[in-house]
Formats: C-alpha cells, sequence, structure tokens
C-alpha cells in the first residue's frame, strides 16, 4: 500500500489523482490522504500535554505503519513546506518512542504542482526527509501552470518507485 498525501487543494488534488491511476494501472493499491481535510488541531507541546495525540493523527500513523512507501504531493509556500504538512509530520512524530519510526527506511516520492518551479520545496523535503531516515527518491515529478505532467515521465519515475517498495 502507497499512502500519497496532499498538502493542499485544487491542483495537487488532481496530480495525486492521475499518479494513483498510475498506480492503478501497475496494480498498485494506494490511497489519497488530504491533510487539508484531515483538519489535524495546529501542534503545540500544550495542546499535547493537555489533550493528548489526536484521534486522528493516531489513525494515520496506523496507515503510515503498514504502508510500503509514501508519495508527497505538495505546492512551494513562500519558498518552502506549507503548513499543513509541517503540521502532519510534526504531530505524527510525536507517537511511539522513537520519533523517526514513521519515516525511517520508508520510500518517498516526491511531486508538486506549484506556480514556480517548486525547486524550493523539493530541496526542503529532501532534507527533512533524509534527515528522518527516509529513503527519498531522486527524481521528483514537477508540474506548474505552464508545465503539465508528462505522463510518460511520471510513468518511468513511479516505476523506479514501484520496484523499489516490491524490492
Amino acid at each position: 500500500m502507497i499512502l500519497i498525501f496532499v498538502a493542499s487543494l485544487n491542483e495537487n488534488v488532481k496530480l495525486a489523482q492521475k499518479l494513483q491511476t498510475q498506480l492503478n494501472d501497475k496494480k498498485i493499491e494506494s490511497e489519497i490522504i488530504n491533510l487539508v481535510e484531515l483538519n489535524l488541531p495546529m501542534y503545540d507541546t500544550d495542546k499535547e500535554q493537555n489533550d493528548g495525540i489526536p484521534q486522528k493523527a493516531l489513525e494515520l500513523s496506523e496507515k503510515m505503519k503498514k504502508a510500503s512507501g509514501y508519495i508527497f504531493v505538495s505546492p512551494e509556500y513562500n519558498f518552502s513546506v506549507p503548513p499543513v504538512l509541517v503540521n502532519m509530520i510534526a504531530w505524527v512524530s510525536r507517537i511511539g518512542d522513537d520519533f523517526r519510526e514513521l519515516f525511517s527506511l520508508k520510500k518517498i516520492q516526491l511531486a508538486t504542482h506549484s506556480g514556480s518551479n517548486g525547486i524550493d520545496l523539493m530541496n526542503s523535503l529532501r532534507a527533512q526527509f533524509t534527515r528522518l531516515g527516509s529513503i527519498v527518491m531522486p527524481r521528483e515529478i514537477v508540474t506548474s501552470y505552464t508545465n503539465p505532467l508528462r505522463e510518460d515521465s511520471s510513468d518511468r519515475i513511479l516505476d523506479h518507485f514501484s520496484s523499489l517498495i516490491k524490492e
């Protein structure tokens, strides 16, 4: 099972759906999780101490434990990572004794539909996930309004990703 995390609405959701279709064509099961719709409360230590880990974050962590890999589809916000994605990582990293548990040795494919080229986002995510112990695929899927998805290219990228997942 591949979890496809979407960190916005509109064009990134459409990109996630196209990638899911390509995975389905390869007979690879996947699930799209829209982090905006997940609506996790903003992380802070007082909230965690007073209210505990939100049930939605606990349920998400169980799905993440069972997944063989993740695809993150996100726009670039102010040359970096959108708050909704940072917030999700903050919550799930607080579950269990090892903050890297849900990312350590997980295979990750990065994708974006951004108004710019998304390069700062890709670099930020690559650095963070690598530090969390993940294996981040070397090629990204990058689209914009002037650079639509090249399905032949994304298909090859997903072939490489899925071959690593099957190992």
